[in-house]
């Protein structure tokens, strides 16, 4: 047996799979999440708590048949680990705006920063939320013997072998991608060095087995195997095969991820005022991905829900129709591809009903994805002939059939849909020598539940509401630039 755990932005997910990937248990929990005087932190150990006490939970003879573990989490998290091994105060969740001053404030050679670690400065990256832990937390910081991913402090409190994973160090803005090691003049800068950051691994190496106290407390074998994990929508990217090139995933949660596999590192330089797609380490090593996508996908659907104070049975019953009083939705609600972008509703009537503003919402998804997903394929020089969509939001067939029309693609669901859990435990797997090479993990494990089809009556309608869309959203740049003077004030 496998253990695959994800930690996830919303909920933390447990499963045991076979070696044929069959599901034999599972055990989910929110994500806890404490308030602080600027929003929200996770607390690592909270977390490790609630998942030690989940694994607890696993029947007895199935914990004992549990040969190695993996571990899946959101990127561009920190985790302070002090001298006792233990978590030095909280986590500033990726999504967080309380860096935003830091951003602004600190001057670097964009161009630069792009071409050695993958990534456009943005404020989401670690390498600023070090800035607010060294300002805001100075003791904790001082304290602070290394730092590490979510992913790596779990598999530190298991295996006691420090380590942070290529995929999760690549979206830190602090790795160096060509010569996979820490970035030592941008550590500098917040007054670190390597030797203040765990060790770096590929994703699937062996730390060890899982220490005595935590076999005897979880009732796992001594011999289990402690497995390097890495990024949760590139673990899921694993799941469905996606790590040559001509091969994309769509993962929709919390946001809305796509992620296109790279077989060499590209040559990129960014152009313009939009942030490019990020690249860097696949869980696959040796194999590379490029990323970009919608900051609030599903947690968009969410927030409409909310206001409108429906639940998502309410998608279940939405009839599409195209007609000019649609409201069309402009998607930034966590922001967007430039500094500033905030989302917006337009081409609201007082006739608009919730049907009208719930399909609007949807429709701006798809365009937004459509949008980013044509803009890679034009960098990247080449098309992509194979996707597959893992997440919650793969569970909306209305928002399934837009996209699939949108993207004028067929779009297949695996049968498990949380390809993260699954792609954790495929990298225990390859780590305890289960599968030969990712391809025999892929072909073994996957299953597909359904394949979503283009609707053609939809298309000639869509295309005319994605044309309006792109040049719209030019318009709306510019009155989100205006609107940044009340922010700057």
């Amino acid at each position: 047996m496998l253990l695959g755990i994800d930690v996830g932005t919303t909920n933390t997910k447990l499963r045991v799979y076979n070696h044929d990937g069959e599901i034999k248990e599972e055990r989910s929990f929110p994500t806890p999440l404490f308030p602080d005087e600027e929003g929200e932190l996770y607390h690592p150990q909270k977390i490790l708590h609630q998942i030690l006490q989940a694994i607890s939970q696993f029947s007895g003879e199935l914990r004992r048949e549990i040969i190695a573990l993996s571990v899946s989490s959101y990127a561009e998290v920190l985790v302070k680990v002090g001298e006792n091994g233990e978590p030095v105060g909280g986590s500033i969740p990726w999504y967080d705006n309380r860096t935003e001053r830091y951003f602004r404030e600190i001057e670097l050679d964009k161009e630069e920063v792009y071409r050695i670690s993958g990534l456009y400065p943005y404020h989401i990256y670690s390498f600023y939320k070090l800035f607010w832990h060294r300002e805001r937390e100075k003791e904790a910081f001082e304290k602070t013997k290394f730092w590490t991913s979510m992913s790596g402090f779990i598999l530190f409190y298991f295996s006691g072998i420090p380590s942070f994973d290529y995929s999760l160090a690549s979206r830190t803005m602090l790795f160096r991608q060509k010569e996979r090691c820490w970035w030592e003049e941008m550590l500098a800068r917040v007054g670190l060095s390597a030797k203040d950051m765990a060790p770096l691994y590929p994703s699937g190496v062996v730390l060890g087995t899982v220490r005595e106290e935590v076999a005897r407390d979880c009732g796992l074998s001594p011999d289990t195997l402690v497995v390097t994990g890495g990024h949760d929508h590139l673990c899921a990217a694993l799941s469905v095969g996606v790590y040559r090139e001509g091969r994309a995933l769509i993962s929709t949660g919390t946001t809305e991820s796509l992620t296109m596999a790279l077989e060499n590192l590209p040559s990129l330089s960014p152009s313009g005022e939009e942030k490019p797609f990020s690249w860097g380490h696949h869980v696959a090593y040796p194999y590379y991905y490029a990323m970009n996508g919608i900051y609030s996908g599903g947690y968009a659907v969410d927030w409409i829900l909310r206001l409108l104070k429906e639940d998502y049975t309410f998608l279940e019953n939405l009839s599409p129709h195209f007609s000019p009083r649609v409201s069309l939705f402009f998607p930034y609600l966590l922001g967007g591809d430039y500094e500033g972008a905030k989302g917006a509703f337009l081409n609201l009537t007082g006739g608009a009903e919730r049907e009208e503003l719930i399909l609007g919402l949807l429709l701006g998804l798809c365009f937004e994805y459509r949008n980013i997903w044509e803009k890679m394929e034009k960098n990247l020089g080449f098309r992509i002939k194979e996707t597959a969509n893992v997440g919650g939001g793969t569970q909306n067939r209305v928002w399934m059939e837009l996209k699939a029309t949108t993207l004028d693609k067929n779009i297949p669901v695996p049968r498990d849909r949380e390809g993260s859990c699954r792609g954790a435990a495929l990298l225990a797997g390859l780590g305890a020598g289960v599968y030969k090479d990712f391809e025999e993990a892929f072909q073994k494990t996957f299953r597909v539940r359904e394949v979503f089809e283009p609707q053609k009556e939809w298309q000639e309608s869509l295309e005319k509401w994605f044309r309006v869309y792109v040049e719209v959203e030019k318009d709306l740049r510019e009155i989100n630039e205006k609107l940044g003077v009340l922010y700057d004030r």
